[in-house]
């Protein structure tokens, strides 16, 4: 969209296209956060193929008109820069989740990829959604990407929002665990854990009461289960459930590594975050957590320090790299180089 006030739009339609895609268990999928590295960009397809070591893109435009929605969407084969596909879905926006449903299943059957029936049920089965908070959780997930105390709690508000308007779509119930989730941690620590948590793991739970397919509100009740209850079997089971719904999600092999770190299993803990980083290779946070929480744990300090740097050469301000740096020349005895 060449619209600014409709960014959050655009944001959201490319977000809830590479969910539905990657739930395609034959399909491995970039997740967002690197994706949206080349929003704007003047690089080629093929250059950008090249850099996220995948076969195709998937490119597209968004416009909408009233209560109608219309997504031009083309399928174009990296190494050739040719298209492969290219069609045109409109629908009311009553309909939106149904519409990027259709995209997903055509660009599976365009590429001879196949979709196993469950993930043909899953993709198929998006109810009808009120429009108005459909819009409101866009605008909620655009805030909570942004990954700031303050977008957070701005996110946190609009997913509220959107449940009052429709107290039936499940996925503003996984957006707001997510939130809470975040809004607890110890990176951001904007509400106490006590607060914080049980709200995440009530709002996950409602999710899955609407629809128990939804991966990121099992990631998050396993979350919540690792870091507050303490309750390692039910965190490990949800962690697995929600990798079973959508092998692409990376957030749910992240947290899954750090659960399988803190478990001592550390060579499975190392296989999930390098699952995560195939998934989402420019991610910071996953490449200094495959570093500190998942090689360094593991007594690999050499490599550690490699994926540490690796991290810093994509944003040198990244302060968790530094981190990551601090503690790979820690455990190798280099006190000096660990304090600066």
């Amino acid at each position: 969209s060449r619209d600014p006030e409709q960014e959050y739009f655009a944001d959201g339609m490319t977000e809830e296209l590479i969910t539905d895609l990657s739930k395609i268990g034959a399909l491995r999928v970039i997740s967002r956060t690197s994706v949206m590295h080349y929003k704007g960009t003047q690089k080629t397809v093929p250059q950008i193929a090249r850099e996220l070591n995948v076969d195709a893109v998937v490119e597209g435009a968004v416009a909408r008109s009233g209560n109608r929605v219309r997504i031009t969407a083309q399928l174009i084969e990296a190494s050739t820069d040719t298209h492969l596909w290219a069609d045109n879905f409109e629908r009311d926006l009553k309909d939106v989740l149904r519409l990027q449903d259709e995209v997903a299943l055509e660009i599976a059957s365009e590429i001879k990829v196949k979709v196993t029936p469950q993930e043909q049920t899953r993709l198929a089965s998006a109810r009808p959604v009120n429009p108005e908070a459909h819009e409101l959780y866009l605008k909620g997930r655009y805030y909570w990407n942004k990954r700031t105390p303050k977008t957070l709690k701005k996110g946190l508000e609009y997913f509220q929002q959107a449940i009052e308007k429709d107290p039936g779509y499940a996925s503003t119930y996984a957006g707001l665990a997510a939130s809470y989730a975040m809004l607890g941690a110890g990176d951001y620590t904007v509400l106490p854990p006590k607060e914080a948590y049980p709200r995440a793991e009530a709002a996950a739970r409602r999710a899955l009461e609407l629809d128990s397919t939804l991966a990121e509100a099992h990631a998050s009740l396993a979350w919540s289960k690792m870091v507050f209850d303490w309750d390692w079997q039910g965190a490990e089971r949800e962690y697995k459930q929600a990798i079973q719904i959508d092998p692409g999600y990376a957030n749910a092999h992240h947290w899954f590594a750090l659960y399988l770190s803190e478990m001592g299993r550390h060579t499975e803990a190392i296989a999930e975050d390098r699952s995560a980083e195939s998934l989402d290779p420019l991610s910071l946070i996953i490449s200094a957590d495959l570093g500190k929480e998942a090689l360094g744990p593991a007594g690999l300090y050499d490599q550690e320090m490699e994926e540490c740097r690796k991290t810093l050469e994509m944003d040198p301000n990244f302060a968790e790299a530094h981190h990551c740096l601090a503690d790979s020349y820690r455990n190798k005895r280099m006190y000096k180089e660990a304090v600066a």
